[in-house]
């Protein structure tokens, strides 16, 4: 049985998905590893492609942009399985998203669209309009993300789709989106809706942007201690899992949070962490405790 590559294949791509939802990317890009060489071993160009795709989501999550585009273009161009086709599109549009490249990240996203039309797949056709709307959502086009994730939400539900993926994260993004228009309860609430779907699946990565979005939305409402407790919650995540933008968003959270608590000593360390990861920029820390960007950062958008 451990000889036969189609079943290592099979159970590897399996593990992989499973890891991936509950955000163990790490080791979910490992699953996808073995089930890529067992696709190489058969030599089926169509497996090959497929775990190709699912080596570049995992590589995605891990925040390995540049790494997760490569060979996307390559299948777009080879293959016609509608499959490959939805996983390569929508993952060049994320990359491209991250790197600040909206208009072609939109293009991607409505190709991968194009290519889920015709199945029967709500979970797909929903992370799809999710997708378009987190780039709208970084043009600043809130209404018109506002009206993807809603449309997101309705197709999950025509879909039977009940709690499951990706209805946490649309759910939080939404919330995210409704506090960016300084509606602070109404935002809250969907997103405490998101964290108790994520914290049932055991998503944790959403559980750790959940938690950064309510620590963003109780500092922008002045409940500075449920802001900081939130985002030391996290933090705490974001550092054990690595998911680096986290934890990046949590040392500009919390050195604000505590600044305007006045806690100057906590509030430097914080902002000094950031400090080191932006060499470059000798005054990005003397820069945030002069001045309070609160009002139009942006957590999703390429910090």
């Amino acid at each position: 049985m451990a000889g036969d590559p189609f079943q290592r294949y099979t159970e590897a791509t399996a593990d992989g998905q499973r890891l991936l939802l509950h955000g163990e990317f790490r080791t979910s890009l490992e699953r996808f590893q073995d089930a890529y060489e067992a696709a190489a071993e058969m030599e089926d160009q169509q497996l090959i492609f497929r775990a190709l795709c699912n080596l570049s989501t995992a590589r995605l999550s891990l925040g390995e942009i540049r790494e997760a585009e490569k060979g996307l273009r390559e299948i777009l161009l080879k293959t016609e399985d509608p499959q490959c086709i939805f996983v390569a599109s929508s993952n060049l549009a994320s990359s491209l998203r991250r790197q600040g490249r909206l208009e072609k990240a939109l293009f991607y996203a409505k190709r991968a669209l194009r290519a889920c039309e015709g199945l029967d797949n709500y979970a797909w056709k929903a992370t799809c309009h999710n997708l378009i709307a987190n780039i709208y959502l970084n043009m600043s086009y809130l209404d018109d993300a506002v009206a993807e994730y809603r449309f997101a939400l309705s197709l999950s539900q025509k879909g039977g789709l009940g709690t499951s993926s990706p209805i946490e994260y649309i759910k939080e993004n939404l919330g995210y989106c409704i506090l960016l228009k300084k509606r602070y309860r109404q935002g809250i609430a969907i997103i405490l809706e998101a964290l108790q779907i994520s914290l049932a699946n055991g998503n944790t990565r959403c559980v750790a942007e959940c938690y950064q979005d309510l620590s963003f939305a109780y500092m922008q409402l002045k409940e500075f201690k449920r802001a900081e407790e939130h985002g030391q919650k996290a933090m705490a995540i974001g550092g054990e899992k690595d998911y680096k933008d986290i934890v990046k968003n949590c040392y500009y959270l919390l050195g604000e949070i505590n600044l305007l608590m006045g806690n100057e000593d906590t509030s430097d360390h914080y902002f000094g962490k950031l400090q080191e990861l932006y060499p470059h920029l000798a005054t990005l820390k003397d820069f945030l405790r002069t001045f309070d960007v609160s009002n139009i950062i942006n957590l999703k958008n390429p910090f």
